[in-house]
């Protein structure tokens, strides 16, 4: 039999950093238990992150500290599908680090990085930031 494979959307991640007593939340708790010993597969994206990410902090009032450890706790499941997973985890480490830049910013950024550009184009002048990406205006 195969394992079975399943996309996470963030309500489910967001539910989970919340940490409820609830029986939704146990569901969870379970899932990521099978996903923990490759029972099951989940794949989620950057932007389910973003999502998560925006919600927690602004709407629960969740630091990014402690969202961002969860996170990775997340990513570093075996049954965890994350394309990209090294451009997440430097911008989870910029997220906290730099508090004005929203994950987006801070995943931009991270993204120039691994490419192996050393500019990005915005008006946002925060995106200045890092000393080996310079920001430009068009």
């Amino acid at each position: 039999m195969s394992t079975p494979e399943t996309f996470l959307d963030s309500n489910v991640l967001v539910e989970f950093l919340l940490n409820k007593h609830t029986d939704e939340a146990e569901r969870i708790r379970n899932l990521f238990r099978r996903v923990a010993t490759q029972d099951e597969i989940i794949h989620l994206s950057a932007t389910v992150l973003f999502e998560a990410a925006f919600v927690v902090t602004r709407r629960y009032d969740i630091s990014r500290e402690e969202a961002a450890r969860a996170f990775k706790r997340l990513i570093a499941l075996p049954g965890v599908r994350l394309p990209e997973p090294m451009i997440i985890t430097d911008t989870l480490d910029l997220w906290v680090k730099e508090t004005p830049l929203s994950f987006a910013d801070c995943y931009h950024l991270m993204l120039t990085r691994h490419l192996g550009l050393d500019a990005i184009y915005t008006f946002d002048k925060k995106m200045g930031r890092l000393p080996d990406i310079t920001r430009r205006e068009p």
